[in-house]
């Protein structure tokens, strides 16, 4: 942004086709209008309205998850809400070497479910050398032949051990294991 902020969104909307895209474009569309990187307030006001908007325009099988943030790099403030998202992680380097993870949970209910919904930003420092991870339920969710999900205490050990490799790598990483997982390799 102007102000040299970050933006994040990351979301996930029930169903599949046409119908799927017309709410992805609904909710960009209201992203971009909206003025929720103003501050707390305004971020939990955008977030009401959003679901609200949902409910109140779509069918009632349409509904979405949604993480959505901004980045201070001056303050190494993430301000964040978490919309019924599967909680992206922050890995941060303890004293020792080992890794510690913060789960970005604070928010409210996905998106155009329940009328009058109540959301709350939260907030998490993320320093030079932090890692925040992102994912969606097609990771953690994946089901091998075995009828066993990838889960996210997989995930969680996947990116310790690879924590202090560039980003990138570290997604592929992620889904060479998952293909593995899954035996599609």
């Amino acid at each position: 942004t102007e102000d040299g902020h970050l933006a994040l969104v990351l979301g996930d909307v029930s169903g599949k086709g046409l119908p799927a895209s017309v709410v992805v474009g609904l909710l960009l569309g209201a992203v971009r209008a909206s003025s929720w990187m103003g501050g707390s307030l305004e971020h939990e006001a955008s977030s009401r309205r959003l679901s609200e908007l949902l409910r109140t325009r779509t069918s009632l099988e349409r509904f979405a998850s949604m993480f959505w943030a901004y980045y201070n790099p001056k303050t190494e403030i993430l301000r964040y809400v978490n919309s019924g998202h599967l909680p992206p992680m922050v890995f941060s380097a303890n004293g020792d070497g080992s890794l510690q993870v913060q789960r970005l949970e604070e928010g409210g209910p996905v998106l155009g479910v329940v009328e009058g919904a109540d959301y709350r930003q939260g907030t998490a420092t993320v320093r030079a050398g932090d890692l925040l991870v992102m994912y969606s339920d097609g990771v953690v969710e994946a089901m091998n032949a075995s009828d066993e999900q990838f889960g996210e205490e997989r995930l969680c050990a996947l990116i310790q051990r690879h924590a202090g490799r560039p980003s990138a790598e570290i997604r592929d990483e992620i889904l060479r294991q998952v293909h593995a997982f899954l035996g599609t390799e």
